[in-house]
């Protein structure tokens, strides 16, 4: 008799849920569809209307933002504010189009700086190298005066000029004066010959002047070309 009377009361409660469901879902043919679609249509247009607006706002220190919101209350719609001008072109002096204008002169460009030959190059415009000029037959002597304890060394050399069209208008020779033993006398001299003519071969003699060393021994040269000014 108790499963009877559940059973009774399980089947009542599901059709009273039934019943429910029917009462608020409409039927598909129901003529209040189109209304409703219509209705949620604009709310859903309205609101995406609302967000899409851009508001202008101004801080109190100046400057101005802008938001999808009105935030202070007082800001307004970017819609309300004034369209912005175009400024007109400013004409070029004189009435010439600007186009039709002429460009202002640029600074003049200094010429190049004239090259200075420089020696060995190989061309004909430039002096040969110092090597053309050579040395040899060196020659060492000392004189030795011991009442005035002077003592003079001499090298004799022959320079040549190799080259067939410069002249060494200047040349000068660093001799070195040592003593056979390298102890006593190690010193250094310059002498300059002038007028080397091409292919020309002279005599030049480069002389020291110093104190007599310690003790008196034979002398030494070695002779080198230190300068030579070429002219053509």
């Amino acid at each position: 008799m108790l499963m009877r009377t559940r059973a009774k009361n399980w089947g009542q409660t599901r059709i009273s849920s039934t019943c429910r469901e029917e009462e608020f879902h409409l039927p598909r043919n129901s003529s209040l569809t189109p209304i409703l679609l219509v209705a949620l249509a604009a709310v859903l247009g309205g609101a995406a209307a609302a967000q899409a607006e851009t508001w202008r706002c101004k801080q109190p220190d100046g400057t101005v933002i802008f938001s999808d919101r009105n935030l202070s209350g007082q800001c307004a719609s970017w819609e309300e504010t004034p369209p912005l001008m175009r400024i007109p072109s400013v004409p070029s002096p004189g009435g010439t189009p600007p186009e039709e204008a002429k460009p202002e002169a640029g600074a003049p460009v200094p010429p190049a700086p004239v090259q200075v030959p420089t020696p060995g190059r190989g061309r004909r415009i430039d002096p040969p190298s110092d090597t053309n000029i050579t040395i040899s037959d060196v020659k060492a002597t000392p004189n030795f005066n011991s009442l005035l304890g002077i003592a003079q060394y001499q090298a004799t050399m022959v320079l040549e000029n190799g080259d067939t069209e410069w002249t060494g208008e200047k040349v000068c020779v660093t001799v070195r004066f040592r003593d056979i033993s390298l102890v006593f006398v190690d010193v250094n001299q310059v002498g300059c010959m002038e007028g080397l003519k091409p292919l020309d071969t002279r005599s030049f003699t480069v002389t020291y002047t110093g104190m007599i060393p310690p003790r008196l021994f034979p002398i030494r040269a070695e002779a080198k070309v230190d300068y030579v000014k070429w002219t053509k």
